[in-house]
Parts: C-alpha cells; structure tokens; sequence
C-alpha cells in the first residue's frame, strides 16, 4: 500500500446532500479517546468537539462536524466535467451554505476571495459574501451591512478544485469546508473569533491528514 501524507492543508455530497446518508464513526478505527478516524482510505486527527461520520455512498469521504462547520474530506473524488481542476458547482453544490449563495449552477463563486498559505504548494481559500455582492445575479447576499464567510477549500500550485487528480483512474483530493445553514443572515462574520477558531481548527486537522493509496 502506497501512503501519501499531505501536511498543512488540502467537495462534493456533504450530509445535507444525502439525507439520513451518514454513518456513524464506528465505521472507521478509532483510539480510545475517539480522537482518531481511520479507514483504507485515509487517517486524520480530530480535534476536541469534533464527530466524524462517513456518506454511505462515498467511502473515501467523510464529514467532520462541530456545530454548524462542515470539514468534508474525499481522498478519491471524481470529477464529472473535463475541465483541467474542475469546476466550483462540482465542489460547492451540497454545501448548505453554498447552496444558500450561489443560486444558479454553474456558477463562478459569489463575492470576494482570500487565500491563507499553509505548506507549500498548498493554500486555504476563504470565501466572503457581503450585501455589495447582490449585484451579481446569481447571489444570495446577506440583507445586513455584513461581511460573511461561507465557503473554503483547499488547492495546491495548479490552482484547482480537484488535487493531485490522477487522470487514468480519475481521482483526485477534494476538501472543503462549509457551514450548515440555509440563511445567509446567520453565517459567521468575517474577524469573528468564532470563524477564527473554526477555521483553524479544520486546517489543523487537514494538517493531520494521511492519505493512503491501494
């Protein structure tokens, strides 16, 4: 078995895109303090608070939830469309609060972009809406004077949505991060400790990520 450990950082049919879908964690090893979830597929470290659940359909990915975020992980996702690292609708539809922003697929993302490095080639892109954004027809923008978050995901030097894709057996690394809720009013704002925390605490366990290969 060939084993690829990613450090620092790498969507899409998260839980709301398959109701009653998810499994619980005792489909994957884990340690006794349920800090650990682990298949054929990958092993991450969860941080504190954190519940990891697998997509019955999709056994090369998993949900990583605390609260409202969403970490999604799919060390095998195929990608649909022939476009050279895919399209924003192949990872961003599912996403409740994706789905909540961007009312017509495909669709570029809505509002602004910011990209956090982590390790080399690889970078978190964050996502922010705000009510100057409601311009763009195909944005739903939060009613208030607010700037809020909404979306992330992680690329490498390609600058693609799908990672280190293997064309012959089409698969490829996807992992997003999303909040759960269909009310953009509702979204974390942007500076907030909240989303500060959350943020961090998600690339910390992408950071953990080992992915193994068959």
């Amino acid at each position: 078995m060939k084993k690829l450990t990613i450090l620092c950082g790498l969507n899409l049919l998260l839980l709301a895109c398959i109701p009653g879908a998810a499994q619980p964690q005792s489909k994957a090893k884990s340690n006794s303090q349920d800090t650990v979830y682990e298949n054929q597929y990958m092993k991450v470290v969860l941080q504190p608070g954190w519940r990891a659940t697998r997509p019955r359909r999709i056994p090369s990915a998993v949900n990583i939830t605390k609260g409202n975020y969403i970490l999604y992980i799919n060390t095998q996702a195929t990608q649909a469309s022939g476009v050279e690292g895919g399209r924003f609708s192949e990872i961003g539809m599912g996403a409740p609060s994706v789905d909540a922003v961007v009312t017509t697929q495909p669709s570029p993302p809505c509002g602004t972009q910011e990209a956090k490095p982590i390790v080399a080639p690889y970078s978190r892109q964050d996502l922010y809406v705000s009510k100057a954004d409601a311009k763009q027809e195909w944005c739903n923008a939060p009613s208030t004077g607010a700037t809020v978050w909404y979306f992330s995901y992680i690329t490498n030097a390609a600058g693609g949505y799908f990672n280190d894709y293997v064309p012959d057996e089409n698969r490829a690394l996807v992992v997003t991060m999303a909040y759960r809720s269909k009310n953009v009013d509702s979204f974390p704002a942007k500076g907030s400790p909240e989303l500060a925390s959350a943020l961090s605490e998600m690339t910390a366990m992408v950071n953990s990520l080992t992915i193994k290969r068959k």
